[in-house]
């Protein structure tokens, strides 16, 4: 056997650890489900430990360790940046150093931690990306499209993927950044950055894209690529308020912040506007990538590729005929990527595997899950079938939570660590916002849908087993999910497979055959600020602390009086 692990941490806002067995994907995790601190970006001790127990080996088995990171790359390039905009880069030194020492001496860490010395593979942190999406789809040639805010110095990669190989056809280098734009809006807007991104694009479903001229002021598309007016950002190599500079306020006005409590409509119109533009350029660039390459398949990664809204567009709009997006498409997906090259480095062998699950961490038995419920002096009903009840109870206007299997690797909750309603019931949103979520009234939820299901219900007639594509509900059934149906008549959709998770599609089944509708409103089991649920502990803590009327946990069932 070739073991092979992938890791990604402190050049980072989300450190991760993937194992392969012979290529194939054994294990994977992201470190903040063990530390519970959200978007830890430290080395990865507990995420690796787990994939090694997962395979049931000691580090001193592994053949090699990919990192997706290569800090030596565009050296020459940081020194150019730093003088140029000297003494404002200062800032940006300071930052940077602690954490380039870190990358440096990550052969320290793997020695530290785990008492590995063999080799280290330090990869392009872009080409990762690039591996996680295309190596992981089901396409033999593909346009290769990742987009971040910044990696190794660079911020947009494309290329062609044909069979096991990947070339680079095309960088642009840090700040020229889709991502940087987005992340600068997130931080004006009153939200954190590199952790909020997805509320903008939320909220823009809320305005009109009033200020397109403006955003053409600030980004635009280019015969080559994008271009950013970089006068309106302070750039700095660590997220740290302000990311806005002096120019933007001139334009906008003044910055909103945590303390607003309600967000005025002009606001709302500056996201709206703000993702109008971005979908532009991204549509611009898959154009071209698409022209270039020949290939009317595409895949995509980077935290750009977490827009969903966008994702969804290209395919309905005819841009590509193809799209893949792998569910850890941020930077945990580099440490996939990082495991696949690293894989292929070690053996010269040529390795795919079509990756159709993201069901690849933790999971614990009935027997651990019924110690952690009597430990809180809980009553556990034992069930026969916990898809039936789970349904049952979901008709009676229950919010359950669920807690089923092994753990999603990537953002998206995906039937493993959820928490479930009726999208059938309008106020449905409201109840699971205020009660249980603790966040804001305007962020939508997913709908889960029967595979078999999906273009009954949906514009769209594909898989979209990730939750990471937006598209229209059918006008006719929006008033029969309203739950689930963003304001705007969206939704981000997840399509569930019987061979892929076929407790939780037995789960909508039962639910189908009860109400007639094939879909439950999913969302993410954590409440705002804390990562989703690995424990049935962690589980047990959000049920008793929240609102939520019922916990499905393996085969067991809490209720509360």
């Amino acid at each position: 056997m070739v073991y092979t692990l992938g890791v990604i941490c402190h050049g980072t806002h989300d450190a991760a650890a993937v194992l392969l067995e012979d290529g194939q994907v054994v294990a994977s995790a992201e470190e903040e489900r063990f530390s519970r601190k959200k978007f830890d970006n430290r080395f990865p001790a507990q995420a690796i430990e787990f994939c090694l127990a997962k395979a049931g080996i000691t580090s001193q088995e592994l053949s090699a360790i990919g990192y997706g990171f290569d800090p030596r790359r565009k050296v020459g390039l940081k020194a150019l940046y730093v003088l140029k905009h000297f003494p404002q880069s200062v800032e940006m030194v300071v930052n940077g150093v602690p954490i380039a020492r870190r990358m440096n001496g990550i052969e320290q860490d793997f020695r530290e931690h785990l008492g590995y010395t063999g080799s280290v593979y330090r990869l392009n942190h872009h080409l990762c990306h690039a591996a996680s999406t295309f190596l992981a789809s089901p396409f033999e040639e593909a346009a290769v499209l990742a987009l971040d805010c910044m990696g190794d110095w660079e911020s947009c990669w494309w290329g062609l993927g044909k069979g096991h190989h990947i070339s680079e056809l095309e960088v642009t280098d840090w700040p020229q950044s889709l991502g940087l734009v987005y992340m600068t809006f997130t931080d004006y807007l009153g939200f954190q950055p590199l952790s909020d991104e997805y509320k903008v694009m939320g909220l823009a479903s809320y305005g009109e894209p009033r200020y397109i001229e403006q955003m053409q002021e600030i980004f635009w598309a280019t015969p080559q690529s994008y271009q950013l007016n970089l006068d309106y950002f302070n750039l700095k190599l660590q997220p740290t308020p302000p990311l806005y500079s002096q120019k933007l306020v001139e334009r906008f006005g003044r910055a909103l912040s945590k303390f607003d409590h309600s967000i005025p409509q002009y606001y709302r119109d500056i996201a709206a506007s703000l993702q109008a533009q971005l979908e532009q350029v991204i549509f611009h660039l898959v154009k071209k990538v698409v022209a270039t390459t020949g290939s009317r398949n595409l895949c995509l990664a980077g935290g750009v590729a977490m827009n969903s809204a966008a994702n969804g567009k290209i395919p309905t709009r005819g841009l590509v005929d193809a799209l893949y997006v792998p569910p850890c498409a941020a930077d945990p997906g580099v440490a996939l990527g990082a495991a696949y090259l690293a894989y292929q480095a070690t053996t010269g062998k040529p390795q795919r595997q079509v990756l159709d699950t993201a069901l690849l961490g933790p999971e614990y038995n009935d027997e651990q899950i019924l110690v952690a419920i009597q430990h809180r002096g809980l009553q556990a009903h034992p069930l026969s079938n916990p898809s039936q009840q789970a349904a049952k109870l979901l008709t009676e206007s229950k919010v359950v939570g669920w807690f089923q299997g092994r753990m999603e690797f990537g953002q998206r909750a995906l039937g493993a660590r959820s928490i479930l309603a009726d999208p059938r019931l309008a106020e449905m949103k409201d109840i699971v916002n205020k009660k249980i979520k603790f966040r804001e009234g305007f962020r939508p939820f997913a709908p889960s849908v029967l595979e078999e299901s999906v273009a009954e219900y949906f514009h769209y007639d594909a898989p979209v087993p990730f939750m990471t594509q937006v598209y229209p509900v059918r006008e006719e059934k929006q008033a029969k999910i309203p739950a689930v149906t963003h304001v705007d008549g969206t939704a981000r959709v997840q399509t569930v497979s019987i061979s892929a998770n076929p407790r939780y599609w037995h789960l909508i089944d039962a639910f189908y055959k009860l109400t007639g509708v094939p879909v439950v409103l999913n969302t993410s089991f954590n409440v705002k600020g804390q990562p989703i649920v690995n424990t049935p502990a962690e589980a047990l803590d959000t049920f008793l602390n929240t609102e939520m009327d019922a916990l499905v946990c393996g085969g067991y069932l809490v209720v509360k009086d």
